[in-house]
């Protein structure tokens, strides 16, 4: 069975032994000061862990290539005034 879960980001990481466990954290709706509240724990073998860090270069990569992040770390700047959206089209 497969279930789904969602994550806004990582409140943190532990690792031990050759375990690493990531807590994941979602935003609450209304919070002012953007917390994070753990939800789950997602824990993983080093060896699993490595290759998905791998994966997950190989998209970071990729979606650079495509325009969706800038650096590899941010999202381009998007227009915020309707002038600069038609100036951008």
């Amino acid at each position: 069975m497969k279930q789904n879960v969602f994550a806004d980001g990582i409140g943190a990481v532990h690792i031990t032994g050759n375990l690493v466990r990531f807590d994941l954290a979602v935003k609450q709706p209304g919070e002012a000061n953007g917390q994070l509240e753990v939800t789950h724990r997602l824990i993983m073998p080093l060896d699993g862990f490595v290759s998905a860090f791998n994966l997950q270069e190989q998209v970071i990569r990729q979606l650079t290539q495509n325009g969706v992040l800038v650096d590899g770390r941010s999202f381009p700047a998007q227009p915020q005034t309707q002038a600069e959206i038609q100036e951008a089209e």
